[in-house]
């Protein structure tokens, strides 16, 4: 079956060439209207990374059995009492990246280590201050986190937790 875009093509099922079409005055200004929006997010989340400006960097919230959350690092508390206080911290299983939890909602099982409850992602730079995730590091936990998320059983009821080793 052919596809035929318009745009100029070599067709693998035909063999037929197509030269490229010019694109409409309306096409243009979009494609600069596109990229001019890229450009200015670009530029927003730069600020945000780098932090020039006192804005709070960005890390992800989450709880086993939910949906992780992308929160400001103003809002870590909320989340997890404990942050930058009593809490544990150590790699995340499987990255790059911090965990911080509640050292009181981690449980063992032989040798294997699972947490209970809310917990802290995110990243550090060389110095240990938290810098912002981006796109890519945010997809990377949520896969992370979709593998190291289990059902255990305890009373005959399921409980999810986060598996840590």
């Amino acid at each position: 079956m052919c596809y035929r875009n318009g745009y100029g093509h070599r067709c693998d099922c035909c063999g037929k060439n197509e030269e490229p079409r010019k694109m409409t005055q309306r096409e243009m200004e979009q494609a600069r209207a596109v990229m001019e929006f890229l450009k200015i997010w670009n530029e927003m989340i730069g600020a945000v990374k780098y932090d020039e400006d006192g804005q709070s960097p960005y890390m992800i919230a989450v709880t086993p059995g939910e949906q992780m959350k992308v929160i400001s690092m103003d809002d870590a508390e909320e989340y997890l009492p404990c942050f930058g206080e009593d809490d544990v911290i150590e790699l995340a299983p499987e990255t790059d990246f911090v965990i911080s939890y509640d050292r009181q909602l981690l449980f063992k099982v032989g040798d294997q280590k699972y947490l209970d409850g809310p917990a802290l992602i995110y990243k550090v730079d060389d110095e240990g201050e938290v810098i912002t995730l981006n796109a890519a590091e945010i997809y990377e936990i949520q896969e992370m986190l979709e593998r190291r998320t289990l059902l255990v059983t305890e009373n005959g009821d399921e409980m999810p937790v986060l598996s840590l080793n």
